[in-house]
């Protein structure tokens, strides 16, 4: 319920400005590392909204392995945040810390949540904090998690993330935006879609689809039918397209 209402006063500030007569863009800041500058997602977001009828300007942060505990004491970012102005603001986590064990992510994930999220709050207060649900490792991943099985697999790993992510969307009053969901889905009905670059990262597919999944998560709206990027065919994007539209 609370992504539902957050949902609502997103499409309230876009139609407001439109009502109004103005060109109102949507400003959005995405705070990550590779998953989120790969492939330059916000530009990709931005592009295919802009196709829909939607004005958006998007900022990026997103220094390579960074974690949200290296965010929350980045003056560089903190200083973007108190700018304020923001209408959304994106949290991203380094690729394995979700998939963690609960102690490790109550002591080193979730406290970078809150804290950043109420930083958001305090210079823009009508902002809504998403949540960039990410994909996991390819092959789950062995090395990092020995002693806990569940990750030793893709399956396993992204169960793990998806939960991770749906606490702490739910914990700051967030959306989430469900993109490890998706490639899941998308994984399971399409086996050959190469959605990953390599073990970690998504390649231009990878990257249309957790565009298009955020399309339809901040504006409520089907993706179907929008622009995509010249390096990628007409049916592939469509599949992608379709499959975001469930979520």
């Amino acid at each position: 319920m609370p992504a539902l209402v957050n949902v609502a006063v997103l499409l309230c500030l876009a139609s407001a400005a439109a009502n109004a007569g103005e060109s109102r863009a949507l400003h959005i800041l995405f705070v990550g590392n590779s998953l989120t500058y790969q492939n330059d997602l916000p530009r990709l977001f931005a592009g295919l909204a802009k196709s829909r009828g939607h004005d958006v300007q998007v900022d990026m942060y997103a220094p390579g392995g960074y974690r949200l505990a290296q965010h929350a004491t980045d003056q560089r970012l903190l200083d973007k945040i108190d700018g304020g102005g923001w209408d959304v603001v994106v949290l991203q986590e380094q690729s394995q810390m979700p998939a963690a064990p609960r102690e490790r992510l109550e002591r080193e994930v979730y406290p970078f949540a809150q804290a950043l999220s109420q930083r958001v709050r305090a210079t823009s207060p009508h902002a809504r904090i998403a949540f960039y649900q990410t994909m996991a490792r390819r092959n789950g991943d062995v090395q990092t998690f020995p002693d806990l099985p569940e990750a030793h697999t893709y399956e396993g790993m992204q169960r793990r993330i998806n939960a991770s992510y749906a606490e702490m969307a739910k914990a700051n009053h967030g959306l989430l935006v469900p993109v490890g969901a998706a490639w899941e889905k998308a994984r399971k009905q399409n086996p050959a879609l190469p959605l990953y670059a390599d073990d970690v990262h998504p390649s231009l597919i990878g990257t249309y689809l957790a565009a298009c999944v955020f399309y339809a998560t901040v504006f409520g709206e089907s993706p179907v039918g929008a622009a995509h990027p010249p390096g990628l065919d007409d049916a592939s994007a469509a599949l992608l397209q379709k499959l975001a539209n469930a979520y």
